[in-house]
């Protein structure tokens, strides 16, 4: 008989994403026990949050047991090194930006240029509720497979820690009208295809905040929300029309026919096979 093997058997677990095509962005999601880091210091911006366990980790001088619920700030060439702080070890969630990517997106959340590094003041935060919030924009930005709904939870993400802990104030825009209508048309011609922020901008002659902000309060959406609204629709649409629910899910550009099912039933309430029944 095998024994269910205690948390303190369970492997380290790291999950490291480069996003294609998005400032070269890395994400990570790790589960760590037995892991230790060397002195190093990151080229990037490591961003990103404890959300569970302790990380024991030497930064900026002095070492800190950082438990679940803080977030973490380092800027480029911030040497650190550490382990686990207790038994359980600790899970992270982190986004690694480099300083250009930083600096463009910064300058369009700010509405001017920025230069030189972003200072956090502090390299760790005891925030618990900035931390749930920042758990949920690095789960879409790690995890969902449309580009457009990354670049919204990035831009929301940077947004947030721009507002929270540095002494940049995000500016409120007057509202601007930009080429919304055409922008709608274009996300419900494409259903299938995997639109990025940066193919809104174009067509809605706006910045990438400007772009979400005005998508917002045209349709009470952002983009990505709006863009897979309609592809529900379509799905329910071929399911009208006799169609099997994988097909439809893959004629509206679902990864799976699970993936689709997730956020059919998120948005009618049922699933797929259920509707197609009557």
């Amino acid at each position: 008989m095998t024994e269910t093997p205690t948390p303190l058997e369970k492997p380290d677990r790291a999950v490291l994403r480069r996003l294609p095509g998005f400032f070269a962005i890395e994400t990570l999601e790790a589960r760590y026990l037995r892991q230790s880091f060397k002195p190093h210091a990151h080229d990037e911006y490591l961003i990103g949050v404890i959300d569970g366990g302790v990380h024991s980790v030497w930064c900026r001088g002095e070492q800190n047991a950082v438990p679940a619920g803080s977030v973490v700030t380092m800027r480029p060439g911030d040497v650190h090194h550490g382990g686990a702080g207790g038994a359980q070890g600790w899970r992270q969630r982190m986004i690694y930006v480099p300083e250009a990517a930083m600096r463009t997106l910064l300058s369009d959340q700010l509405d001017r240029p920025v230069t030189g590094t972003l200072d956090f003041a502090s390299a760790f935060h005891a925030r618990p509720d900035l931390a749930r919030r920042f758990v949920d924009l690095h789960g879409t930005l790690h995890d969902a497979p449309q580009t457009l709904a990354r670049d919204t939870a990035l831009e929301a993400l940077l947004g947030l820690l721009l507002s929270e802990l540095t002494g940049h104030e995000v500016p409120s825009r007057p509202s601007v009208q930009g080429r919304i209508a055409d922008a709608m048309g274009f996300l419900d011609a494409h259903l299938a295809e995997d639109i990025s922020l940066e193919d809104l901008c174009q067509i809605t002659g706006l910045r990438r905040r400007q772009t979400i902000d005005s998508f917002r309060r045209a349709t009470g959406l952002p983009p990505h929300a709006w863009h897979l609204q309609r592809r529900i629709a379509r799905v329910k649409a071929l399911l009208d029309q006799g169609m099997a629910p994988a097909m439809a899910g893959a004629e509206t550009g679902f990864a799976d026919q699970s993936h689709m099912g997730r956020h059919f039933a998120a948005i009618t309430g049922t699933t797929p096979a259920a509707y197609a029944r009557g």
